[in-house]
């Protein structure tokens, strides 16, 4: 294996076991298209490097014990979706000895730099940014006023333990004090923040769930099946870079995307959207959850007595054959 092909996957395994949640050797081998002695190698040479990697019940993820590391891996940070697309641009970049090292060069001069992160928040992001940043430095709780919830829709303060941001800041993992969960939340939905001298109290059950093909978030316990014709194939794809890992071609212009999801919401609108381009092939409880929003749909026209539309031939998701 050529040497720079390896400092390549080497740089992947770093991003991919830093983001969000531990992985599996069998999801660091299909994310690198190794084989399990290549994967042992390279957890050999990381640990030779200095690097924190942590193993529990067959998971590894690279642990930060400093601070200041978390706040750097914060900015740093990339999402899977995002991995996925650097990593397949950094294996098509042109081989030749002048292509790689500039680019090499210019990451190790930016993690040199101090300034560059405080420059970068304070310049980029609010105030309420810099007020959650200085609790999870001094790991101390915050409370979230008026926060607007999507998934409760409620309006209310919530006392939380800050511990990691995502998405260029525009996200924010947090222990809620009060559910005694970790939950994700959006720093738009913050009306404002007022510091405590609360210490964290949970810090050991803080942990970031993954991030499925659709964006949605926790743990991947469900899981879709569906038959794609070209048009929803192609769609599916630029919406959701991710996805291409999870679709196989079964004939001419025929796709299957078996997929593990976090929420049926994310894939339910994508197949609501193109339902004459898609077959529902599993699992039960997403087909449930179509039914559910089909018939929830209907009220769309019981006022509508000249639509023309009978909503008794409204399409349902068609049975597994």
């Amino acid at each position: 294996m050529p040497n720079k092909t390896k400092t390549h996957r080497i740089l992947r395994l770093i991003l991919f076991l830093s983001n969000s949640y531990p992985k599996t050797k069998e999801e660091c081998n299909a994310f690198l298209g190794i084989r399990d002695s290549a994967f042992y190698n390279y957890r050999k040479l990381l640990l030779e490097s200095g690097f924190d990697l942590k193993q529990k019940n067959g998971k590894y993820w690279i642990a930060y014990s400093d601070q200041s590391h978390r706040v750097l891996q914060n900015v740093l940070h990339f999402t899977e979706e995002e991995m996925y697309i650097l990593s397949k641009t950094i294996d098509r970049l042109d081989e030749k000895p002048g292509s790689i090292h500039p680019l090499k060069h210019k990451l190790v001069s930016f993690l040199n730099q101090d300034k560059v992160l405080e420059s970068y928040i304070q310049k980029e992001k609010s105030a309420i940014v810099q007020a959650l940043t200085q609790a999870q430095l001094q790991k101390k709780q915050i409370l979230l006023v008026n926060y607007a919830s999507g998934n409760s829709q409620t309006v209310k303060n919530r006392m939380v333990e800050p511990f990691e941001f995502k998405n260029d800041f525009n996200l924010m993992w947090a222990f809620d004090t009060t559910l005694k969960q970790n939950r994700q939340f959006k720093i738009c939905r913050i009306e404002d923040v007022h510091a405590s001298l609360l210490p964290w109290e949970y810090e050991r059950l803080h942990r970031a769930k993954p991030v499925d093909i659709f964006r949605n978030t926790g743990d991947l316990d469900k899981k879709v099946e569906l038959k794609l014709r070209l048009k929803a194939k192609n769609l599916l794809v630029e919406e959701y870079p991710l996805a291409e890992r999870f679709l196989s071609k079964t004939g001419n212009n025929q796709f299957i995307l078996k997929a593990p999801i976090a929420k049926y919401e994310g894939p339910g609108r994508f197949v609501l959207g193109l339902a004459e381009d898609i077959q529902v092939l599993g699992d039960a409880g997403f087909r449930e959850y179509l039914k559910e929003k089909i018939n929830n749909c209907q009220h769309f026209f019981s006022n509508s007595t000249n639509s023309g539309v009978d909503v008794k031939k409204l399409p349902v998701p068609n049975k597994k054959s």
